[in-house]
């Protein structure tokens, strides 16, 4: 086999597993990304060495996450250009200001022009500007249900359901582990509410985007009970963002969250 142009071939030879130990949610998305020169299949440990060698198929040119944010946020930038921000400043929860798209993220204002370019009193985030194009193209505005569920009960979340659960909600439990009181300064810090009548020790709503809210429960360890960490979403948050993107800036959240604590504990370290 000289050379492999389609997912199909690859994802036949892998075992069908979606053990998620490439970084990607599913052996699907593992053998499209190698198509797309993102990943090799080298990167598959469950792919035996053997196998990739009798293909002789050369390795395409590893593209970094880096890489592949810049390849989507390129072609929002192309998609931005032809939205008419007067026409949908408010249903995104948006105003126009200056020929710019004000959105507010987290109690902080983003500014997007009509080239795609993003400017905020923040610091520049990929892992907000992404999702942010994104929400300005396709989000429908749909308003607030106020019914909360969680991540992998969204429409069209069924693939990235157990890799949010690694890489959001695992990962967030751990930085309130470690740094509880720290945390939930941060979280306050980025406009958060308090949610009453729950039974978690602290549950507190968030904007990432002004229609895309999410919430944090977390139950502090006791006992014999390890800590527990949820985040709940409205059921709308499909109708705003396209699942992917809630992916990604649930996860800039969290990588925001260990920049943070790195700089503001007393150790300097984040565990």
């Amino acid at each position: 086999m000289s050379a492999i142009n389609s997912p199909l071939e690859i994802y036949k030879l892998l075992n069908k597993s979606n053990c998620q130990k490439c970084m990607l949610p599913s052996c699907m998305a593992f053998s499209v990304a190698v198509v797309q020169g993102g990943k090799q299949l080298k990167d598959c440990p469950e792919l035996d060495a053997q196998v990739i060698e009798s293909l002789g198929v050369p390795e395409n040119p590893r593209k970094t996450i880096e890489d592949e944010q810049q390849i989507s946020l390129n072609k929002m930038i192309q998609k931005v250009a032809e939205v008419n921000f007067s026409s949908v400043a408010e249903k995104l929860g948006g105003i126009v200001n200056h020929n710019k798209l004000a959105i507010n993220c987290l109690g902080k204002d983003f500014f997007i022009d009509n080239s795609g370019e993003m400017t905020s009193e923040c610091h520049y985030n990929q892992w907000v500007h992404i999702p942010l194009l994104n929400y300005i193209i396709h989000g429908q505005g749909k308003e607030i249900s106020g019914e909360w569920c969680p991540f992998n009960e969204l429409k069209g979340a069924a693939s990235w359901s157990r890799f949010f659960a690694h890489r959001c909600e695992e990962d967030l439990r751990q930085l309130a582990d470690a740094h509880t009181d720290l945390f939930f300064e941060l979280l306050n810090m980025f406009a958060a509410q308090e949610v009453a009548k729950t039974d978690a020790d602290y549950s507190l709503v968030i904007y990432p985007l002004p229609k895309l809210p999410l919430v944090i429960h977390y139950w502090m360890a006791e006992d014999d009970f390890p800590s527990k960490m949820s985040i709940f979403f409205d059921r709308t948050a499909p109708d705003n963002l396209n699942i992917e993107y809630i992916y990604t800036i649930t996860r800039g959240i969290i990588e925001m969250f260990r920049q943070l604590i790195v700089k503001h504990n007393m150790t300097g370290k984040l565990f």
